[in-house]
């Protein structure tokens, strides 16, 4: 990946499969929400995301790309 490639929020979750991911929002819809954005971190270790997350400020958005379980359903790491 290109530094700074600006990805959809589609591109980022077919690339970052299953990950937390950590970007800043380049383009927004009506409602506010990213569509589009540079990665900053990704990982699977959701407290990586959060570390990198402290020190930096502006429009960034912090999401995890994999399936939210269905209510009723526990998962654990």
């Amino acid at each position: 990946m290109k530094a700074c490639e600006a990805l959809s929020l589609q591109e980022i979750h077919r690339r970052f499969k299953d990950e937390w991911v950590l970007i800043r929002v380049l383009e927004e819809d009506e409602l506010g929400q990213p569509l589009t954005g540079t990665i900053i971190a990704h990982s699977r270790d959701r407290e990586e995301i959060y570390a990198a997350q402290a020190s930096l400020r502006g429009d960034l958005a912090l999401f995890y790309t994999g399936e939210i379980p269905k209510k009723g359903y526990a998962v654990a790491f």
